[in-house]
């Protein structure tokens, strides 16, 4: 004997049930992880235009060691924009990575434990050991946000030279 049609109706009604249900959910989780996405961008781009870090108007402070032929610096480093996370930041000195929260293990880092970075405070970053000689020197640090600030300098044989400072956000590509 077979089905009969309503049986077979009743069971082709709920297999397309089950598929619009499980097609559904589908649709509703890649919505839901596409605002989710949208509203992660919005966040970095309005955290991007509004990071404002730089130099904060003064050179800093050279100790210059004639007898070891080294110098050694410190940035006055200042946030003018809101409050950022500094654990995430980090930093290219002359074209290497290096770790910016412990100045013993590779000649740059703070002077300070910093968390996070205030309106109007200053943070002092220690580049140490710096060779006494007419070099240019690069510091590039980035933050957790993806902007940087980049800071070029040398020493003209008498003073530390500031040669160039800049600080920017990344771009989209259209």
């Amino acid at each position: 004997m077979g089905f009969s049609v309503s049986a077979s109706a009743a069971i082709i009604f709920i297999s397309f049930l089950v598929a619009f249900s499980t097609l559904y959910t589908a649709w509703d989780s890649t919505y839901s992880n596409v605002q989710g996405a949208r509203e992660d961008w919005y966040d970095l781009r309005v955290s991007q235009l509004n990071t404002l870090i730089d130099l904060n108007g003064t050179l800093g402070q050279a100790t210059i060691d004639t007898v070891n032929n080294v110098y050694n610096i410190t940035w006055y480093i200042q946030d003018y924009g809101p409050t950022m996370y500094v654990k995430g930041w980090s930093c290219i000195y002359d074209g290497l990575y290096k770790t910016i929260y412990n100045v013993s293990d590779d000649n740059v880092g703070f002077l300070e434990d910093y968390t996070y970075a205030l309106p109007g405070e200053t943070l002092l970053l220690n580049v140490t050991n710096i060779p006494l000689d007419q070099t240019e020197h690069n510091l590039t640090v980035v933050f957790d946000n993806g902007c940087w600030l980049r800071i070029s300098w040398h020493y003209n044989g008498n003073t530390i030279v500031i040669d160039e400072r800049a600080r920017g956000c990344p771009t989209e590509v259209s």
